[in-house]
C-alpha cells in the first residue's frame, strides 16, 4: 500500500505477558513534509524502530514476564471514517528486570499536550517492577526515564527506510481530527492505574 503526505497513521504495539495476556499503546502520527508516495512497508518499518528506541528506556524498569510482540500499522480512511490495515510486523522488545512487579492495572502516566487546549494525548505504560518506586511515587530515576520516553514519543522524525518526515499527533476520535504536539507535557510522580479494557485503549 502506497502512503502520501497528509495522511494520518495509527501505531499499535502489542506486549504480550508470559501467560498470553495483551497490554497495546496506541500512537499517531502524520506523514508530513513533501515528497512520496512511500511503501507502506518501509513506513512499517520505520514507526517498528521509532518504537524500539521509545521502548528501550524502560527495558531496565520493566519485568521479563513481558516481551514486544507485534507493531500494527493503520492509515485513517476519512470515506469509512475508519482505519485501514497497511501492515504488521514482530515487536522484540525483552524487558530485563527479574524483580516482582505492581499488579497489571498499575502503570506509569505521560500527558502530552496539543496545540488545542482541550485535546491532549495519555500513555499508560506497564509492567514496572516493585523497585521502580516505593509509597506510591515512581522514583527519580524512573522519572528520568519516563521524560525520555515522552521526548521520544513526541518529537517529529525521518523514516531511515521510507525517507518520509513522520510526525507524532494525538488523534481525537470526536473530532475526527489530528493535533500537532507543542513539545511539552507531565508525568505525574504518583503510581497511577488504568482500569479501561476497550479495544486500542489503555494497557
Amino acid at each position: 500500500m502506497s502512503l502520501t503526505v497528509g495522511d494520518v497513521l495509527r501505531v499499535v504495539t502489542t506486549l504480550a505477558w508470559l501467560d498470553g495476556d495483551l497490554m497495546q499503546n496506541v500512537y499517531n502520527v502524520v506523514i508530513g513534509g513533501t515528497g512520496g508516495p512511500y511503501d507502506g512497508d518501509d513506513i512499517l518499518a520505520d514507526v517498528i524502530s521509532w518504537m524500539n528506541t521509545l521502548y528501550a528506556y524502560m527495558t531496565d524498569s520493566v519485568t521479563n514476564d513481558l516481551d514486544g510482540s507485534e507493531v500494527t500499522l493503520y492509515v485513517y480512511d476519512s470515506v469509512d471514517d475508519d482505519w485501514d490495515e497497511v501492515g504488521s510486523d514482530a515487536f522484540t522488545w525483552n524487558p530485563t528486570n527479574a524483580n516482582d512487579y505492581y499488579a497489571r492495572g498499575v502503570a506509569a502516566l505521560v500527558n502530552a499536550n496539543t496545540l488545542d487546549a482541550d485535546v491532549q494525548g495519555k500513555k499508560y505504560y506497564g509492567g514496572f517492577t516493585e523497585d521502580t518506586g516505593s509509597d506510591g511515587r515512581w522514583g527519580s530515576g524512573t522519572l528520568s526515564m519516563l521524560a525520555n520516553v515522552f521526548s521520544v514519543w513526541a518529537t517529529p522524525f525521518v523514516g531511515g527506510a521510507s525517507g518520509a518526515s513522520l510526525v507524532p499527533v494525538i488523534w481525537s476520535p470526536t473530532k475526527t481530527n489530528a493535533f500537532a504536539l507543542t513539545g511539552t507535557g507531565t508525568i505525574p510522580s504518583t503510581v497511577a492505574y488504568q482500569r479501561r479494557r476497550k479495544d486500542n485503549v489503555g494497557i
